[in-house]
């Protein structure tokens, strides 16, 4: 975790300057206000700049130095430069630390009635949904100053006043001004408590929880869904669910997706399926209607067990890539009524992997996202034109022997080699995971994200708003790791670099990665990336075995994928009906 230094420096300074001003203003009253008044600006400008550093935040919360206890600080420096008056019996000099007195018992009660709203609020987000009417429900959203740190910024905001007004008294301001400003920071900590009153009175008048879940419930089986996309994470990743929403989106099937994670369901992109999001075990049992026969799982994490232990559904791990990654064929999906996956491969590869998972239990269906990818023509003839080269490496692996990724050991050579190459524009598309697990990697990307940026012109960071089947369609030639990027890049039967920091030989790489059979094999620090490009745009030695390796990874392409994967829905119910009755009774 990296804190903005320069800031964390500001506010420090800030609170040493006013201690300083303190300490002047018992023997130079003039000097300490000036000093104090310095100090005070200093602490303001760093706050102000705070809201935007949630890095920053969060470290000062984990030091236990966060809003409450930074505004406190500041009360005590106030108080120190009031007392200097009591000295000198002048200035009102009972009138701040009486204000600031005030000041703390009224935040005090305004932290507990935005706490009370907090939990309130937290309790009903257990449940939430989009795209669903749910009747009965109320739900308003927080008041924008309600929240803890607004109102800590409110109650800083009514202490510096009063230390404001204490300097310039100090400096030869009449009383009044300290009058003036002690006035001004009492109606900003009333304002505190009626804005967190108000918001308590708010969220206790919402619907409760129970409730709640009981007309998610009945919203649910009105709505009468046929299936139900699963979606779980540990972090807040989109990509997982959103490689399926187009797909389902296009479908005219009654389709659910529910959520686990309040970070992930706001993620989701889809504009048609209702999304709902259950964070309890417990309430989802309730609130899965009975009308769903089937249940998809694009990701094998802990929490699909709190689904797949619901009776009556058919549970499908359906992957969100076909790759031959270590993962792509665990001992995990054994729990599952069936395995959908894109071809022969994959069939195979949870053969050879002993994986336990039956042959019976899998179900080739292709891969319906593939329709938008633009096949290259016969007729395509680059050799006159600047190649196009779209370098996507994959994140790190979650383990050493599934790490398949690049990045480290041959992106800076891929993309320099490139990059030096005035016939070749870069595409860069990192994954979006990249640096999750080891942030070396995250590191690298940066780097990696600024050497292409620094290039200008015609290269280019492919944003994370461009999917990567647009990305492919723009491409030439794909440079790539051992990942599902390889095997969907098939169906443009483009040429394809694979990446193999391993440096096993060519023959048993190809071996052993299958995906890899059409592809140009990349050793060394990736600077030899240009030869293969050369002979892409070229010769393209590799384009029989390319197209058999892509019917051998995507499975048949004929009929249309998108209701293949549609009748897959029906078939699978009717095949787990079929085993259920047909199996023998002990």
């Amino acid at each position: 975790m990296r804190v903005p230094r320069p800031l964390f420096a500001l506010l420090a300074a800030g609170f040493a300057v006013a201690l300083v001003g303190v300490g002047f203003a018992f023997d130079r009253p003039g000097a300490g206000g000036l000093i104090f008044l310095g100090g005070t600006v200093m602490v303001l400008v760093a706050e102000s700049l705070l809201v935007r550093e949630a890095v920053l935040l969060r470290a000062l919360e984990a030091a236990h130095i966060g809003g409450t206890v930074r505004a406190g600080l500041f009360g005590f420096l106030v108080a120190g430069l009031s007392s200097s008056l009591l000295e000198e019996q002048s200035g009102s000099p009972h009138l701040a630390p009486a204000v600031a007195a005030l000041a703390w018992v009224l935040h005090l009660i305004a932290s507990f009635l935005s706490g009370d709203a907090t939990a309130a609020r937290e309790t009903m987000s257990q449940v939430s949904w989009r795209q669903l009417s749910v009747p009965g429900v109320r739900r308003t959203a927080p008041l924008p100053l309600a929240g803890r740190r607004p109102l800590e910024r409110m109650f800083l905001g009514a202490l510096a006043l009063l230390g404001a007004g204490t300097a310039l008294v100090h400096l030869g301001a009449p009383s009044p001004v300290l009058v003036g400003s002690a006035v001004v920071a009492a109606l900003l900590v009333v304002a505190e408590v009626v804005i967190a009153g108000v918001e308590r009175i708010r969220a206790l008048d919402d619907t409760g929880l129970q409730e709640s879940v009981e007309r998610l419930a009945d919203a649910l089986a009105a709505y009468s869904p046929d299936a139900i996309f699963y979606y779980s994470r540990p972090e807040a990743i989109g990509y997982i669910a959103n490689v399926w929403m187009p797909v389902l989106d296009q479908l005219e099937r009654r389709i659910i997706v529910l959520c686990r994670e309040q970070y992930n369901a706001d993620l989701v992109a889809t504009s048609r399926l209702p999304v709902v999001l259950v964070r309890r075990a417990n309430d989802l049992e309730k609130v899965v209607p009975s009308s769903a026969r089937l249940a998809m799982y694009p990701s094998n994490v802990a929490k699909n067990n709190h689904l797949i232990r619901v009776p009556g559904l058919v549970d499908v791990f359906i992957g969100h890539g076909d790759s031959d990654k270590g993962g792509s064929a665990t001992t995990l999906s054994r729990i599952y009524d069936e395995v959908w996956v894109s071809g022969p491969a994959a069939r195979d590869r949870y053969r050879t992997a002993h994986a336990g998972v039956r042959d019976d239990q899998i179900r080739e269906i292709g891969r319906p996202q593939l329709a938008e990818v633009v096949h290259a023509s016969p007729e395509d003839d680059l050799s006159g034109d600047r190649v196009s080269v779209l370098y996507a490496p994959t994140r790190e692996g979650f383990f050493s022997a599934w790490q398949y990724s690049s990045i480290l050991t041959q992106g800076h050579g891929i993309l320099s080699t490139l990059l030096a190459d005035p016939g070749v524009q870069v595409l860069f598309k990192p994954h979006p995971g990249t640096g999750t697990d080891d942030p070396a990697f995250g590191e690298e990307v940066q780097r990696l994200v600024a050497l292409v940026e620094g290039a200008g012109a015609p290269h280019e960071v492919v944003s994370g708003t461009e999917g990567l089947y647009q990305a492919f369609n723009r491409a030439d030639v794909l440079v790539s790791d051992i990942s599902s990027v390889i095997t969907d890049f098939l169906a443009s039967e483009k040429p394809y670099v694979v990446t193999d920091p391993s440096g096993i030989s060519e023959e048993d790489f190809r071996r052993e990665f299958p995906s890899a059979a059409g592809a140009w094999i990349l050793t060394g620090d990736g600077t030899g990336v240009a030869e293969a490009v050369r002979d892409a745009v070229g010769e393209d030695r590799h384009a029989d075995r390319r197209r058999r390796t892509a019917g051998y990874l995507l499975g048949s392409a004929e009929g249309d994928p998108l209701a293949r994967f549609d009748a897959a829905f029906d078939d699978a119910v009717a095949a787990t009906q079929d085993k259920a009755a047909n199996r023998p009774v002990p």
